[in-house]
């Protein structure tokens, strides 16, 4: 299949490992530019050699997602290096865990701001150009829990909600210019993160990670983690000319997991 992305220019947060990067790769072997967004410097480095040998443009910038000033730098930079934004894949690190007792003012100022804030604000530094072109894809990383929210995780229940309600209510407007925006909620998915979780849950335990991983996929109806590359295909294919009517939506990705209808 052709998605005819060739020589387009994407930014993409939170791309140095995990979700974020498998979105990259995804990206890059359709020949896409990429803009890598992350803080850990040294991730970015790694990941930005794996990405040019794709034969692809690569802007590698260490930065904060949540600080306005980096966000504009992150736009003004991809502008100047490949002439304006095709892609926005607005991704970033989850909020404090914990429950409604558990969130302090501090918690949901830093959720606000690291979740929904910056996600409207690159949307909307990233906007002109896509419009200017007639041409635009904006794709936000959520989690599950905007479909069913997790009592432990109230503040992700909260914003990354928002996140989807922004995206549905600017939907047809954008579309009208020829830019399109999706909401994508993953599920349980094998990035470095989970597998430290693994194994210090299987320390605890006393039991060996391959023990743990394998009592921990049981409720799974798939029986897995699955790979990050899977989320990244299908960013890929809602950035493309054959999701050019895919708009508004909030797809779950998660092996069935989720119960509900919609």
């Amino acid at each position: 299949m052709e998605f005819n992305l060739q020589g387009k220019t994407a930014i993409i947060g939170g791309s140095s490992k995990g979700l974020g990067k498998a979105c990259a790769i995804a990206l890059a072997r359709e020949g896409v530019n990429i803009v890598l967004c992350a803080r850990n410097s040294d991730a970015l480095n790694q990941t930005q050699k794996e990405i040019e040998s794709f034969g692809v443009g690569v802007l590698s910038l260490s930065v904060d997602m949540a600080n306005i000033d980096d966000n504009k730098r992150i736009v003004d930079e991809a502008a100047n290096r490949f002439g304006g934004v095709d892609i926005l894949v607005n991704n970033s690190g989850g909020p404090k865990p914990g429950t409604f007792r558990d969130i302090t003012e501090d918690d949901l100022d830093d959720a606000y701001n690291s979740v929904l804030k910056y996600n409207i604000r690159m949307i909307n530094l990233c906007l002109p150009y896509m419009e200017k072109k007639g041409w635009g894809r904006i794709i936000n990383i959520a989690s599950v829990t905007v479909k069913e929210p997790a009592p432990n995780m109230v503040l992700s229940n909260i914003f990354r909600s928002a996140v989807a309600s922004y995206a549905k209510t600017i939907s047809k407007e954008l579309i009208s210019k020829g830019v399109t925006i999706n909401t994508v909620c993953p599920g349980y998915f094998k990035t470095d993160r989970v597998t430290q979780l693994i194994e210090v849950r299987s320390a605890v335990d006393g039991i060996s990670v391959e023990e743990y991983e394998q009592k921990a996929i049981q409720d799974f109806p798939h029986k897995r983690y699955m790979d990050p590359q899977e989320l990244g295909d299908l960013v890929c294919y809602l950035c493309s000319d054959q999701a050019r009517s895919v708009n508004g939506t909030t797809i779950q990705i998660d092996g069935g997991l989720l119960s509900g209808l919609l």
